[in-house]
């Protein structure tokens, strides 16, 4: 099957739009997380996170049971060896962690801005790597890219505004099991998969930290990032089928998270 590489365009086109209107929004809720001086009440960023909903219809109607066991080591002092290996190296080392900030949140964030600067550094393996031949596809892959780099470059900073120290290296847990992967890498089919396996894992980590934030406002900073990483993973699932790839496409109405990166993992 061929592909239209016009439907790929007006897609990545469309990811980018709503990339542009998730990023205010994701601003938006970290200036009230951070900005002590407003004096907005708890309650209010409650409000704000939740659309309107307090937060006990909000537990009534998600039905969500949060693994709180998710949220394992809150980083305590340790310095992380993060450098990366192999072709996916990014930006410069963070390690460290919480300072006056809640623990938990710093981790979920130093997590989220190490699986940002993974899929940073993974696009760039598949951009230098001149597997890619397909123009779409390409133009895709440089603008997945930047739309990373500026989630990653967002984190970051709101882990420093809750008192920690961001980790902005590709995380290495995860890039220790995609190594071999993207050593083996041949053709433009599979450095498409591989891309989309990142966006699948990266969409279903925002979809698995709601209700684990301490502060419930960063919830819409989380999940506005995890909205475009799923955009992502439809538009590169779509790029799949139409090629004739034996990869399932989830059907799944609502995001869900088998293939999550439990928070804490590698940072």
């Amino acid at each position: 099957m061929d592909l239209s590489t016009d439907h790929l365009r007006r897609e990545a086109a469309e990811t980018d739009i709503q990339h542009r209107q998730s990023m205010s929004r994701m601003r938006e809720a970290i200036k009230r997380v951070f900005d002590r001086d407003r004096g907005v009440s708890a309650r209010a960023k409650s409000d704000f996170a939740l659309g309107g909903l307090d937060r006990r219809k909000f537990l009534q109607i998600g039905g969500l049971t949060i693994a709180t066991a998710a949220v394992v080591a809150a980083c305590s002092g340790d310095d992380s060896d993060s450098g990366s290996s192999g072709d996916a190296s990014t930006t410069t080392s963070g390690s460290g962690t919480s300072g006056s900030g809640d623990s938990n949140d710093v981790v979920i964030l130093r997590t989220a801005t190490s699986l940002e600067a993974l899929a940073v550094a993974a696009y760039q393996t598949a951009i230098d790597s001149g597997l890619v031949t397909t123009m779409a596809i390409a133009d895709a892959a440089v603008l997945f890219q930047s739309q990373h780099r500026e989630h990653l470059e967002l984190f970051a900073g709101a882990t420093e505004q809750a008192g920690g120290e961001p980790f902005t290296d590709p995380n290495p847990a995860i890039l220790e099991q995609l190594q071999p992967t993207i050593d083996a890498l041949s053709d433009e089919l599979g450095v498409v998969q591989l891309a989309y396996n990142l966006e699948v894992a990266a969409a279903e980590t925002y979809q698995s930290t709601v209700g684990v934030f301490t502060d419930p406002t960063l919830n819409q900073a989380s999940m506005s990032v995890g909205g475009t990483e799923a955009r992502h993973a439809a538009v590169l699932g779509g790029v799949l089928t139409q090629l004739g790839t034996s990869t399932t496409i989830p059907p799944a109405a609502f995001q869900v998270t088998a293939d999550a990166v439990p928070v804490g993992t590698g940072v």
